[in-house]
C-alpha cells in the first residue's frame, strides 16, 4: 500500500514537472515572439497612417480639380467614382507593401512563397476587374447608341464566352484540359459570330425566303 502511494506521488510529481516545463517553454516562446508581433504592429500602423494621409491628399486634389464631375458623363454606369477607384488601388498597393515589409523583417525565407501568393491574387483580381470593366463599358455604349435588345444580348453572350478564357488561365486545371476548353470556346465563339453575322446582314433576305416558301405551301 505504501509502495503504491509512493509510486502515485512520483507519477504526480513527474506530471507536474512536465507541465511546468511545458509552461516554461510556452512562456519563453511567447517572449521570443512578442518583439516580432510588436514590430509587425508598428509596420501596420505606419502603413495605415500613410494610407490615411494619401487618401486625404488624393480626395482633396480630385475634389479641387473636379475630376469626378468632369468624368461623370463618361462613366455614369459605373457603381463607383474615379476617386474611390484610385483610393482603393492605393490602399491595396500599401497593403501589399506592408505584407512584404513584415515578411522581409520577420520571415525572410518566405519571401518567394509570398510573391507567388501575391502574384496569383493579382491575376484573379485582374480577371475580375477586366470582366467588370467590360460589362460597365457595354452598358455605357448600349445606353449611348441605343443598342437593340438582340444586339445587346448577343454582345453580352459573347463577353461571357470571352471572360471564360482568362478564368481558365487562373484555374488549376492541367495544360491539356485548358487547351481543349480553349479550343471549344474558340469554336463556339466563331460559330456564334458566324450565325449572328448571317442573321444581322441577311435577315431580310432570309425572312423573305421563308415567307415566300410559306406562301407557296399554302
Amino acid at each position: 500500500m505504501v509502495g503504491a502511494n509512493i509510486t502515485n506521488m512520483t507519477i504526480n510529481e513527474t506530471n507536474i514537472e512536465v507541465l511546468w516545463q511545458a509552461f516554461r517553454l510556452a512562456i519563453r516562446d511567447l517572449v521570443n515572439v512578442v518583439p516580432s508581433i510588436l514590430l509587425a504592429l508598428v509596420i501596420i500602423a505606419i502603413y495605415i497612417g500613410l494610407a490615411i494621409l494619401l487618401n486625404r491628399i488624393i480626395r482633396r486634389v480630385f475634389k479641387l480639380f473636379r475630376v469626378d464631375e468632369l468624368l461623370k458623363p463618361l462613366i455614369r454606369q459605373a457603381p463607383f467614382s474615379l476617386t474611390s477607384l484610385v483610393v482603393v488601388l492605393i490602399d491595396v498597393g500599401l497593403a501589399i507593401l506592408a505584407l512584404y515589409s513584415i515578411v522581409l523583417v520577420l520571415f525572410p525565407e518566405q519571401v518567394h512563397t509570398t510573391t507567388l501568393v501575391v502574384y496569383y491574387a493579382a491575376r484573379v483580381a485582374s480577371v475580375v476587374f477586366l470582366i467588370l470593366f467590360v460589362f460597365i463599358a457595354l452598358e455605357a455604349i448600349a445606353e449611348r447608341i441605343r443598342m437593340e435588345a438582340k444586339m445587346r444580348g448577343f454582345i453580352l453572350f459573347l463577353i461571357l464566352f470571352l471572360s471564360l478564357v482568362p478564368i481558365l488561365d487562373i484555374t488549376a486545371l492541367s495544360h491539356e484540359v485548358k487547351t481543349a476548353l480553349a479550343w471549344g470556346i474558340s469554336i463556339g465563339i466563331g460559330l456564334a459570330i458566324g450565325v449572328f453575322a448571317t442573321w444581322f446582314f441577311f435577315h431580310e433576305i432570309l425572312e423573305s425566303m421563308v415567307k415566300t416558301k410559306k406562301e407557296r405551301e399554302h
